[in-house]
């Protein structure tokens, strides 16, 4: 109980606060050089990643397309052939 209040006094809050700051003065170069290179990597894949999501998405889209005219392709037939039909009738 006695370390309880110890730990617990304006005081020792106090002391650890600064020692801390200090702590973390020395530690923060030493952390960011290390996690730097690990987060420019992490980017890296990202762009990666986002690049070939964008290739595929745009193969994707341009399926729909050949798709889309496709279906055109063949209503335009269809309409044609019905065309003719009528006018023969």
């Amino acid at each position: 109980m006695p370390v309880a209040k110890l730990l617990t006094s304006k005081t020792a809050i106090f002391a650890l606060g600064a020692a801390s700051v200090a702590v973390w003065n020395v530690a923060a170069p030493v952390i960011g050089g290390i996690l730097r290179p690990l987060v420019k990597e992490a980017i890296k894949g990202g762009i990666l990643v986002s690049r070939q999501v964008q290739t595929i998405a745009e193969e994707a889209w341009q399926d729909v397309e050949d798709l889309a005219a496709e279906a055109q392709a063949e209503l335009n037939t269809q309409d044609a052939e019905d065309s003719g039909k009528k006018a023969s009738a």
